[in-house]
């Protein structure tokens, strides 16, 4: 009898050990199909990524190549302005010292710290003469407008991939 009971809890532990294991098996295909599905998904999030990054580089080279025609435009139009004084020496010194006074305003990137560009551009037309002619004023003005809209179109396709991204992630 001994023998019979004995064989009982050997096969019921055989039987519970082979559940268990294939339980196991199971459980372990489920968590690398899981695995491999959200592998997937982050490849394909990225692909979509460099792909919306793509289209936001090429409007924003579409865009600058459209500001830089309208510049040329501009200054093609500036040209025919008078020389006429436009802006006296103090007026010229003021506005020269905005870049280089250290109230916030930075060089460009490829340009070492200093003046930024428009206002060098001031100082070198207005030294010479003591004030800014038309032509100088409006140069100037086209060219900050032309960077302006430059940086404004770069900085709301920043802001769209910052809100795409909190969109997928489910920040409010």
């Amino acid at each position: 009898m001994w023998a019979y009971v004995l064989a009982m809890l050997v096969g019921a532990g055989g039987a519970a050990w082979g559940t268990w294991q294939v339980q196991e098996w199971r459980w372990t295909a489920n968590t690398a199909d899981q695995r491999e599905a959200e592998h997937q998904a982050r490849d394909s999030d990225a692909r979509q990524q460099r792909r919306f990054a793509d289209q936001a580089a090429g409007a924003h080279a579409r865009t600058v190549a459209t500001l830089n025609t309208k510049l040329g435009d501009a200054r093609a139009q500036i040209a025919l302005l008078s020389d006429r004084q436009c802006l006296d020496a103090g007026t010229v010194r003021l506005l020269n010292g905005i870049g280089a006074s250290g109230l916030g305003v930075r060089a460009p990137s490829g340009q070492p710290a200093g003046a930024a560009a428009a206002a060098a551009g001031l100082a070198a037309d207005g030294a010479a003469t003591g004030y800014a002619s038309e032509r100088d004023t409006a140069g100037h003005i086209a060219i900050c407008r032309a960077r302006y809209a430059a940086v404004s179109d770069q900085l709301h396709q920043i802001l769209d991939i910052e809100d795409a991204r909190h969109a997928r992630e489910g920040d409010p």
